[in-house]
């Protein structure tokens, strides 16, 4: 079957009929594209005289034919170019297969919906399981009674395999493909959580850079995205086709097209003018205070769900810059040294109209770094610990190598320097490596860091302040919702 002819099937006029007439036993019709359709009448059951033929008047896809004592007897379009073209014929019955197996695939997602297995099923309805397997792969002709009975069994309705919310994967499955493609479950259990039954395979597809068919046929393959991407790790691997990466990317380009952002100022080239700007009224860099400079000066910043890939990047999508903070631990002061290097990044002009996402989370200084790392994070260091070289010498002095005293001495050196306690234990845990063991200087850290909160919550707190998802259709409401702004944790 040539693809000209499927393509006449679809032309204007194909199935509009203007015309229609009764000549020696023939039903004969012109359709609005110039075609002229001539059918013996005894094709479709017809026969007698006096007959009468007239064209639907309301919507002209079919036509009329009237007996002597007045019964109709209505031929649709598709009845007359079936009977008089074979092609068409048979793609007829092509596409009744494929609704045939379509249907199948909305009785399987019902019932894997429902939790029932094809034996339970099949067993409920006093159907041999074989059967109800053709039935879910299209292999087995339809009785509207066996639906109805299978419909009934499961406590659902016609509307639930031919409406909007029909699926033809069942949301179980599709959490299977996700994951198999690399998504991880905690983003998919969100998803589904936060989606409309007929909704998910448009969110997923949304999301991910996906087609429904794609995930109709099986497990999807992660495309890169639309715009020059970097990636800053030791070993990267596959991460170019992480789908945590198009997620990303989305929802940056869905934030930059529909929010009501302030106007784009940029990013200081000295981080001592953005410290200067980005002080909280205790006259320290806070993760709130940054934050809350950054969406003030148009710049979003976005808290995304979701383990592995990747622990930050910085997007630029047309003319809107965007930050996206993924850390996997909780402390405020990791998500505040990651915002403060994707600043440094935006501040040293290093995502040339693209992205640049950093793997790994915080390395001060990460074997094999490119240089743009390097001046990402002294630009970070400058800007949250002013003159951080000397700060650690006066810990390292107050200390006198003795890890009992190292809290202390990170207390009371960040207190006269004004500089926030958290951050510079944290800082000092990574370079003092000789003062005491290891997990010694995270311990007096962490209680140091405690009192500053926790990262997610406070970036997704300055997040709902500045975003809203009125306006938004209905796929990109539940994304942003989703794995942007929802606080509640989903079991992976």
């Amino acid at each position: 079957m040539s693809d000209t002819a499927r393509h006449a099937w679809l032309s204007p006029g194909f199935g509009d009929v203007v015309t229609a007439r009764i000549a020696d036993g023939d039903l004969e019709v012109e359709f609005a594209n110039g075609d002229l359709v001539r059918v013996p009448l005894r094709t479709f059951g017809i026969t007698g005289s006096d007959l009468q033929v007239s064209v639907d008047p309301e919507e002209a896809l079919s036509v009329r034919v009237f007996g002597g004592a007045g019964e109709a007897r209505e031929i649709s379009w598709t009845q007359l170019r079936s009977a008089s073209d074979p092609a068409f014929a048979q793609e007829m019955r092509k596409q009744d297969a494929d609704e045939s197996r379509r249907l199948g695939l909305r009785l399987r997602a019902l019932r894997e919906d429902r939790e029932l297995s094809q034996r339970d099923l099949a067993k409920l309805v006093g159907m041999p399981a074989p059967q109800l397997s053709k039935i879910e792969s299209g292999a087995f002709d339809l009785r509207v009674s066996t639906v109805q009975t299978l419909l009934r069994t499961m406590g659902a309705t016609l509307a639930d395999i031919t409406g909007p919310e029909a699926l033809e994967v069942s949301r179980k499955e599709l959490r299977s493909r996700a994951t198999r493609a690399g998504v991880p479950g905690e983003v998919t259990d969100r998803l589904i959580a936060g989606s409309p039954r007929g909704l998910l395979m448009d969110v997923l597809a949304r999301g991910f850079d996906w087609t429904k068919d794609q995930l109709i046929a099986g497990v999807p393959h992660t495309q890169l995205v639309p715009s020059p991407v970097r990636f800053r790790a030791v070993r990267r691997g596959e991460l170019e086709r992480s789908p945590l990466v198009n997620l990303a990317y989305r929802v940056c380009l869905i934030v930059g097209e529909h929010a009501s952002l302030a106007t784009y100022r940029g990013v200081p080239s000295e981080p001592a003018q953005l410290r200067k700007d980005a002080l909280d009224t205790d006259g320290y860099v806070s993760l709130a205070s940054l934050l809350a400079w950054s969406w003030n000066s148009g710049l979003p910043v976005l808290p995304l769900h979701g383990r592995g890939a990747f622990a930050a990047s910085a997007w630029t999508i047309g003319e809107i810059s965007s930050i996206v903070l993924k850390e996997t631990r909780e402390p405020a002061v990791f998500w505040l040294f990651d915002l403060a290097h994707e600043l440094g990044h935006i501040a040293r002009g290093h995502l040339e109209g693209g992205g640049l996402v950093d793997v790994e989370s915080l390395q001060l200084h990460p074997a094999e770094a490119a240089l743009d790392e390097r001046e990402a994070n002294e630009f970070a260091l400058q800007l949250l610990l002013p003159r951080y070289d000397e700060l650690l010498a006066a810990v390292r002095a107050e200390t006198r190598d003795n890890y009992l005293r190292f809290k202390g001495a990170v207390a009371m050196v960040a207190k006269r320097a004004q500089v926030s306690p958290g951050v510079l234990g944290m800082v000092a845990a990574y370079e003092m490596t000789d003062v005491g063991q290891g997990k010694d200087r995270w311990g007096s850290a962490s209680n140091l860091a405690r009192p500053e909160g926790l990262g997610r919550v406070i970036v997704q707190e300055q997040a709902r302040a500045h975003l809203t998802t009125a306006g938004l259709s209905e796929a990109d409401a539940v994304l942003i919702d989703s794995v942007v702004l929802s606080l509640t944790e989903h079991a992976e």
